[in-house]
């Protein structure tokens, strides 16, 4: 048998053991209904537009929202940037923070986050940096307990679970890329090569090439299919967790009031009671349209998750992705990626970033 048909098998198991295990994880039994959409207080016009201050922080139906999103990390980003944005926390340029002077928890992630900073500059006497005290909040029992609670509830996958998923739709990424390469340096051989030699089965060389050809054709689309169609995503949020993110999109949407000013006015304008956060939560720090705040927070971290082991899987294929010059990659894989559906929220979620008289933000 020709070694080119030995390179079929990897690609062609990867697909059938990542189509089973993605039916299995879809089959499991829900074991409850989604939670309710978040509870959030009415939103004026006035304070939409930023006419009143933010007040509440993020509440833990908005923090649940932010897991299913993006796990942990969405987690400690929603928490901390909503408290940047209302106020209660500075970030100067080095990307080190400060309390507000007077700053008070609203939310036990909250105090978590307070009580990290007091800690820190009680034991070195300067600001915490976002990157150290972002990693802490991770992995704070506050943080931790979210996940656990909806875990348990049905409405997002474990841990492991979740490591499982973001190793499949790499390796199913990774394949999809490959194997049309392959096929097409299996052309090349074929259209260059003048072996006419009959086999034992009376299948000439260039037929053998033309049929590993078109199988590792085969093979790349259907990795790309069960990696689109089958596998769940690497969010953390099961079937049911991403209806509950879908319906938090509509309110999130459907809670926009309608601004006299919106022809001068832009989305700089933060929401206010609870709509900051929701934004986060579902975006990122994407929903806030400061370019040299958003640059900053990158630089510091946020956005990706530092216990992500399969992150530098993730770098080499999108280095993959993007030198093929298309653009075309296959599914999503990356630590902190958004759910499914209704993902067009983050165009429509603006915030503004609260600049501190430091030169801070």
């Amino acid at each position: 048998m020709p070694f080119g048909y030995f390179i079929l098998i990897p690609g062609y198991a990867l697909a059938v053991l990542s189509a089973a295990y993605g039916l299995l994880m879809r089959a499991r039994p829900r074991r409850a209904r989604p939670a309710p959409v978040p509870e959030l207080p009415p939103v004026t016009t006035e304070a939409w537009w930023g006419r009143q201050p933010a007040a509440g922080g993020a509440p833990r139906d908005v923090l649940e929202i932010a897991w299913l999103q993006g796990g942990a990390a969405r987690t400690a980003d929603t928490a901390l940037l909503t408290m940047q944005q209302d106020g209660l926390l500075h970030i100067d340029h080095q990307g080190h923070l400060s309390l507000a002077p007077g700053a008070r928890p609203r939310t036990p992630v909250e105090r978590a986050i307070t009580t990290e900073c007091a800690e820190a500059a009680g034991r070195s006497g300067a600001p915490v940096a976002l990157r150290d005290l972002r990693k802490r909040l991770i992995g704070h029992q506050e943080t931790v307990a979210i996940g656990a609670s909806l875990t348990g509830r049905g409405l997002a996958y474990g841990p492991e679970d979740c490591r499982r998923l973001r190793v499949g739709h790499l390796l199913l990424r990774l394949c999809a890329k490959v194997y049309p390469w392959l096929a097409a340096l299996a052309v090349v051989m074929l259209v260059f090569s003048f072996d006419t030699t009959v086999s034992e089965g009376g299948f000439s060389a260039h037929g053998h090439r033309m049929t590993v050809a078109v199988l590792l054709v085969l093979a790349g689309f259907a990795c790309r299919a069960v990696g689109d169609n089958v596998l769940p995503g690497p969010a953390p949020a099961t079937a049911d967790g991403e209806d509950l993110v879908r319906a938090a999109q509509r309110v999130h949407k459907a809670r926009r009031p309608r601004s006299p000013y919106a022809a001068t006015v832009t989305a700089s304008a933060a929401p206010a009671a609870g709509g900051v956060a929701l934004a986060l939560a579902l975006d990122g720090a994407g929903a806030l349209p400061d370019a040299p705040l958003c640059d900053l927070l990158t630089r510091c971290g946020v956005g990706s998750d530092p216990t992500d082991s399969t992150s530098w899987m993730s770098d080499v294929i999108g280095a993959l992705d993007s030198g093929s010059g298309s653009g075309g990659g296959s599914g999503s894989g990356g630590s902190d990626s958004g759910g499914s559906g209704d993902s067009g929220s983050s165009s429509d979620s603006g915030s503004s970033s609260d600049s501190s008289s430091g030169g801070g933000f």
